[in-house]
């Protein structure tokens, strides 16, 4: 379950809806549709929330990319919502340490 994903709220909800539906074969798609969708949420987020963003943003192309060769199958996309639930817990880390 992608409880960390959920835990982000509305932009959580619509990052696991592109993960789930995006039309994407290869890992760099995916990331481009995970971070487009990031960039069209961040003028609404708060200071915190867009550290967090953006650190997510800038980890999940080379997460893809090691984890997978392709990222087209229902099961492959549901190993990417766990994925991000642990890119978010090292964003949440790092965007705490950008307001210390």
């Amino acid at each position: 379950m992608a409880v960390q994903l959920l835990s982000l709220g509305a932009i959580g909800v619509r990052l696991m809806d592109r993960i789930l539906t995006a039309r994407a074969t290869f890992p760099d798609e995916l990331a481009d549709h995970i971070v487009d969708e990031i960039n069209c949420y961040l003028p609404r987020a708060g200071d915190r929330e867009q550290a967090l963003l953006f650190h997510l943003a800038c980890d999940i192309y080379e997460a893809l990319d090691e984890n997978f060769e392709r990222v087209d199958s229902r099961e492959t996309r549901k190993t990417v919502l766990g994925i991000m639930n642990v890119l978010i817990e090292r964003a949440r880390v790092v965007a705490r340490q950008d307001f210390h």
